[in-house]
């Protein structure tokens, strides 16, 4: 196998030189596609649907995987950036090293590029001629079938008048028939071609690329979506895909849901794959047709999961952000892949998340599930199930009780929000089972120097909530309280002063043995900390020095916190 570069203009015959002889295109075309050579545009890129072969773009593409490289097209259709055409030779080189010699045609000398052995048209043409290169001519008949048209327009009248077509053209000397979608490819310039049109297809399910020029085209057919769906086929479930995707209102309803419906009854039998791929697309695309995409979805994921069925649980998830309703007949099968440790399951958590936040009681026998999710090692998982949960311990706090040791282990996650909802799900519990306070108590004040001040502030503010039913339990832990009154944060100081009296009942002498806290308290910026800390002082007759506080009494701003000042005096008298 040669690689063979090939310059257009003063090269081949489409722009021939005005007193030398040129290669024939018949002989590139040849070269490309008859014997096996790997043939490149390296100059002119008109040379690229002339001759139907790769240019510039193509070898950029092929050896950086995309063609960011080149920056943007102009208005004219120029890119930002070309390499030079030592590069484009260096490129070729690269990407086929195992090539049996190197042959650049240009009317421009590059001899000097390691590697190639360069010839202008002329010479290239008479060493081919005389067998000098390995490299034969074709007749010149080869390449000239009879097409079914008369001209690109009539093609292009049949190309806008559907979007799947049945395509029939000659090639290597016999008739071919594919199921294609017409597509125009990146061109590296706008200038008119010259020579007969090339038309560029895709076929259907097998992504294969090509391009036919006029004269090969014998016959070209829109097909009708009930062709396409009768039999099912990885063809029909593409082809209505792509057009799904391109122009969602032009497909068919009834038809779209047929597919669906037949796919999901029959998942066995489909091919899985296509099938799966126009599922997610229904399930973005065509919000009426979403029930019966959803469900195929889930008939349609394989227990040997790979990429392809995690991006379809994305696509559910993303659209039961609108639209939660579309899962609650599938809560059984996302409760499975959400507690396994699986691709599927940061997705599928991610679902029942959805779920949840919309209509807490239709997750409640996915709870256990939920509950795995929650000590799952990704991040993303472990967060979606512990809001889960705290949506669930909202209106149903006793479904979620089961759930109490893995949500006490996220309280001590390093995600704040994680954090938050553990201490949600954990408040909602305690309160409705006296049982649960102990251990929870004692991990709310494990996280009460937490770094997060909203962790600071809702564990203190839990546990106050916890001290009305449960003051006996809280109070054992009045100095870890009481040292968050010098909090940096006014709602964590707020709410260790209503921790505190409300815990105080139980044990008044906790509340003495932080009367320099109190004391200092009295001046803290805050009136409703400084009316707390009053009431606290009164009621635990903590020992004070009643000059701090008549001061409070005659000169503080806040009346509510003068009033205090007095009954604590009173109090203390």
């Amino acid at each position: 196998m040669y690689v063979l570069a090939f310059d257009r203009d003063w090269t081949v015959d489409v722009n021939p030189h005005p007193h030398r002889e040129a290669v024939p295109l018949e002989w590139v075309r040849y070269w490309a596609h008859r014997a096996g050579h790997e043939v490149w545009a390296i100059g002119n890129q008109d040379l690229v649907d002339e001759a139907d072969i790769p240019g510039t773009v193509e070898s950029v593409r092929q050896r950086d995987g995309h063609v960011d490289a080149l920056g943007e097209q102009d208005e004219y259709g120029y890119y930002e950036w070309w390499p030079e055409r030592e590069e484009r030779l260096h490129i070729l080189a690269e990407l086929f090293p195992d090539a049996e010699g190197y042959i650049a045609v240009d009317d421009l000398d590059l001899g000097h590029v390691d590697g190639w052995e360069h010839y202008h048209a002329w010479d290239f043409v008479e060493h081919v001629r005389q067998g000098e290169l390995g490299l034969s001519a074709p007749p010149s008949t080869d390449l000239a079938p009879d097409g079914g048209f008369e001209s690109g327009d009539a093609v292009r009248d049949v190309l806008e008048a559907g979007y799947v077509f049945e395509l029939t053209h000659r090639t290597d000397g016999e008739q071919k028939t594919h199921l294609v979608t017409h597509f125009e490819p990146d061109r590296p310039s706008m200038t008119p071609l010259k020579g007969p049109p090339a038309f560029w297809f895709e076929t259907v399910g097998g992504d294969e690329k090509f391009s036919v020029r006029l004269p090969e085209i014998s016959a070209l057919h829109p097909v009708s979506y009930e062709r396409l769906a009768d039999p099912l086929t990885g063809a029909a479930f593409a082809a209505v895909r792509k057009q799904l995707e391109e122009d969602p209102a032009s497909v068919d309803e009834d038809t779209l849901q047929t597919m669906l419906s037949d796919a999901a009854a029959d998942a066995a039998s489909v091919e899985r794959r296509e099938a799966l791929r126009l599922a997610m697309s229904a399930v973005k695309h065509r919000p009426g047709v979403r029930g019966v995409a959803v469900e195929a979805t889930f008939s349609l994921l394989d227990d040997e999961e790979w990429a392809l069925d995690r991006a379809a649980l994305k696509a559910v998830h993303e659209a039961a952000a609108d639209d939660p309703v579309v899962l609650k007949e599938h809560v059984g099968d996302l409760a499975v892949y959400a507690s396994q440790d699986s691709m599927y399951q940061a997705a599928a958590t991610r679902c029942l998340m959805e779920l949840a936040e919309a209509d807490p009681a239709s997750v409640l026998d996915a709870v256990p599930a939920l509950e795995a999710a929650a000590t799952a090692e990704t991040e993303a998982t472990q967060s979606y199930a512990v809001y889960a949960l705290s949506c669930v311990a909202e209106a149903h706090p006793e479904e979620v009780f089961p759930a109490i040791d893995a949500l006490i282990a996220a309280m001590q996650s390093a995600d704040e929000t994680v954090q938050m909802n553990a201490l949600a799900a954990l408040g909602k519990i305690a309160s409705n089972y006296p049982d649960a306070a102990e251990p929870i108590v004692n991990e709310l004040v494990a996280v009460l120097d937490a770094d997060a001040k909203r962790v600071r502030n809702n564990a203190v503010g839990l546990l106050g909530n916890l001290a009305q039913e449960h003051p006996g339990v809280v109070i054992e832990y009045a100095d870890q309280i009481a040292g968050r009154l010098e909090d940096n944060n006014i709602q964590a100081r707020v709410n260790a002063s209503i921790a505190l009296q409300r815990a105080g009942e139980a044990d008044p002498d906790a509340i003495r043995a932080q009367q320099d806290r109190l004391a200092a308290a009295l001046q803290d910026p805050s009136p409703e900390v400084r009316a707390n800390v009053c009431t606290l002082i009164g009621n635990a007759n903590v020992g004070v020095p009643i000059e701090a506080l008549e001061e409070v009494k005659e000169n503080d701003l806040d009346e509510a916190v003068r009033d205090r000042a007095g009954w604590a005096i009173s109090r203390l008298s």
